[in-house]
């Protein structure tokens, strides 16, 4: 008889995993410890994913969503107090749903009429801010009181018009009267795009449009704050502009008061190309050169008195002279959403020197962030929101390192022989400021401009001590003479400064190369890169390194996305079909915006006039059709006689023009859609499969059922 057997021993593969597992773990514990007091930084960050989600859902969730779930939350996080293993995860959950809360009470805070078809009549308005475009003419923002023949309700609330006669005059509050063609905010160009409709949801814009005839003023301006304010800052531009004449008048103005309509696109291609276009946005870096040259110029006054500097806090004094010169800035710059997150940010800076607090930490830049989202939650979506938080975290972990706060603190002890040691940091910084804020940026720019500036670098370490030793201050001791009329040397240096940040745009810009366009990645990729650069850049301890992983994953990963074979504008105007070289081909090159777009998503450096010439495309009266050996047949006929014909010889047949159902339902070919389809459901996209299939998106069904969509309705 046997006797019993012996237990085998353990693998020792499953040894090592526990072993190994256990190290992980440990390791993971002793990081958390370790960072334990950063943990308040990834709030925002869950109050960012609660806004996401809501811009994700394909629906519009009720009012009382957001709520239940803030009530769901909070309730939760106060029945696990006691658990610290779950009241961090809670503590997330609450973040989240604060964010999804805030969005959902904005989006409906927002709610005003949109117009619903394009319609042209007069329009009695009255203005709220002008601006002067390059061609000379205005873009102006009015509020209706009368349209055509809407009745009040459907009226919007503010639309923006474009005037392009050069003999046109508006002033801010005035009621003018004017002949203009309005249309709905425009859809995407293509399923998944930029939502300008979105955009201008909660901007409060519920049309655009152009004016046929010169505005008539019927009510001059009333007195009042804001009407004071446009008026101000009208007045400040033109006499910028009367000063420094040119496009260095209109940058130079735009640097002030936050017009950019005059600037010249070739400038622009110039400052994007050469890295440095964010000058042209104000933001957290104007707001801290403005302010910053005010407190440190107000300190110093002070400082020469010994009594004053021994006796009172001149540092905070100055501080609350930084803080009101910021909000005036703030003002008269138009307080764009982009300059009411720097005026924030700066503020928190200066009421933290007056607290006694460092002034520039991590706490303070996503304490602003989470002010930031919760007020104006559709920032989360903008480049501008994106580019400049990542650039700010980016920078503060950069200089919250040991080594580099070493160095710059022993660096800031002034003396003469430590002259060469301060210039060097000086250029030290400019460099690592650029190169950490880049690469912070790269990712965010190239995935909503597919652009990459190669030699930015260059740019910015040459342009940016300009602009922050002598555009910026000079912009602000012009302001400070302006009501004395003194302003005339300032503004004369200051446009001096700006003819040098222009002139080395356009020569790095003028480098072979220096203008690199990239296919836009998906979504999920940027995501990753994000994520894996706060990982990164708000925890210290080493674990922080895995930081790398997801951002090595999402480059890699840059060019997966599947490009449509074939693009259907809005309004069928313009078609465009993927060839076997992956390049697009188009009908034609007009609309002009909608093809440069299709063709800059792509990362095709190509004119629409060059897409459009190909042997594979054949264009007539008729309509178009595309051949290529080996690829589907795709006919976009104009007429109902050229629909027939191409049913029974294309793959696919898609038309401009509406299609009687009869002909749609006789039609050999795998697919037709025709106007209506296109009408209903905005810019179309067809994938072909390899099994003969073909996957069929629209913007429309993209965007889903939100209150910025326009839902059109009617028989196909």
């Amino acid at each position: 008889m046997a006797g019993p057997r012996e237990k085998p021993p353990p693998r020792r593969w499953l040894t090592a995993a526990a072993t190994g597992a256990g190290a992980v773990a440990l390791w993971l514990r002793a990081s958390f410890s370790a960072d334990n007091d950063r943990v308040f930084l990834w709030a925002p960050v869950f109050v960012g994913v609660g806004v996401a989600s809501y811009f994700s859902l394909d629906f519009e969730p009720p009012l009382w969503s957001g709520l239940a779930g803030l009530l769901f939350a909070a309730s939760a996080l106060w029945a696990v107090r006691a658990r610290p293993a779950l009241i961090l995860l809670f503590a997330a959950l609450f973040f989240v749903a604060l964010g999804f809360a805030a969005a959902v009470l904005r989006a409906e805070g927002m709610a005003e009429p949109v117009l619903e078809r394009p319609t042209s009549g007069a329009l009695t308005a009255r203005v709220i801010s002008v601006e002067r475009t390059e061609r000379g003419g205005l873009s102006a923002v009015l509020a209706p009181r009368a349209f055509a023949r809407l009745p009040a309700a459907a009226l919007p609330a503010k639309v923006r018009v474009n005037i392009r006669l050069h003999d046109a005059v508006l002033r801010p509050g005035a009621i003018v009267s004017l002949r203009v063609r309005l249309m709905p905010p425009p859809e995407p160009v293509e399923p998944g795009g930029f939502d300008f409709a979105r955009k201008a949801w909660f901007e409060g814009l519920g049309a655009v449009g152009f004016a046929y005839t010169l505005p008539d003023e019927i009510e001059p301006p009333r007195g009042g704050a804001v009407t004071a304010l446009a008026a101000l800052r009208m007045a400040i531009g033109e006499r910028i502009r009367y000063v420094v004449e040119g496009t260095s008048g209109a940058v130079a103005a735009a640097l002030v008061n936050g017009e950019r309509a005059s600037i010249p696109d070739s400038v622009s291609q110039d400052l994007r190309a050469a890295g440095i276009f964010h000058v042209l946005s104000i933001s957290g870096l104007h707001m801290v050169l403005f302010a910053g040259s005010l407190f440190w110029c107000v300190r110093a006054v002070l400082a020469l008195s010994p009594d004053l500097a021994l006796r009172y806090p001149i540092k905070k004094w100055a501080a609350v002279i930084a803080l009101l010169g910021a909000f005036f800035y703030l003002l008269i710059s138009g307080a764009a959403i982009a300059t009411q997150r720097a005026w924030i940010m700066i503020s928190l800076m200066f009421i933290a020197i007056l607290l006694d607090r460092p002034a520039l930490s991590m706490r303070n830049v996503m304490l602003a962030a989470i002010l930031i989202l919760l007020w104006r939650p559709e920032s989360l979506i903008g480049a501008s929101f994106q580019m400049s938080f990542a650039a700010v975290v980016a920078l503060v972990a950069f200089y919250e390192s040991v080594p580099v706060g070493r160095w710059t603190s022993t660096s800031g002890r002034f003396a003469a022989t430590a002259l060469p040691r301060l210039a060097l940091t000086y250029i030290l910084g400019i460099a690592f400021t650029s190169i950490v804020a880049g690469t912070a940026t790269g990712a965010i720019a190239a995935y909503h401009f597919n652009r990459i500036a190669l030699y930015g670098l260059a740019g910015n370490m040459v342009a940016m001590p300009i602009v922050g030793t002598l555009v910026m201050p000079m912009a602000l001791l012009a302001l400070l003479l302006m009501p004395f009329g003194l302003d005339g040397p300032a503004l004369w240096v200051m446009g001096k400064g700006v003819e040098g940040m222009l002139a080395v745009a356009h020569e790095v810009a003028s480098w072979q190369g220096a203008d690199r366009l990239t296919v836009e990645p998906p979504l999920a990729i940027l995501v990753s890169i994000v994520l894996g650069g706060l990982w990164l850049a708000l925890w210290r301890a080493p674990w922080r390194a895995a930081g790398l992983l997801p951002i090595l994953a999402g480059l890699l990963l840059w060019n997966s996305g599947t490009k449509p074979d074939v693009l259907v504008d809005r309004d069928a105007a313009l078609f465009a079909v993927r060839a076997s070289d992956g390049g697009l081909v188009l009908t034609s090159s007009h609309p002009d915006y909608t093809a440069r777009q299709w063709l800059r998503h792509d990362g095709d450096p190509r004119t629409p006039r060059q897409a459009a010439d190909s042997q594979w495309m054949s264009c007539d009266t008729q309509g178009c059709v595309y051949r290529e050996p080996g690829r589907p047949v795709i006919a976009f006929p104009a007429t109902l006689g050229a629909v027939v014909e191409d049913c029974g010889l294309a793959d696919a047949v898609l038309a401009e023009i509406p299609v009687p159902y009869g002909i749609r339902k006789a039609c050999a070919a795998g697919v037709i859609l025709d106007y209506f389809s296109f009408w209903r459901n905005g810019a179309t996209s067809l994938t072909f499969d390899d099994a003969g299939g073909v996957v069929i998106a629209s913007a429309r069904n993209a965007r889903g059922a939100r209150p910025w969509v326009q839902r059109q309705t009617g028989n196909q």
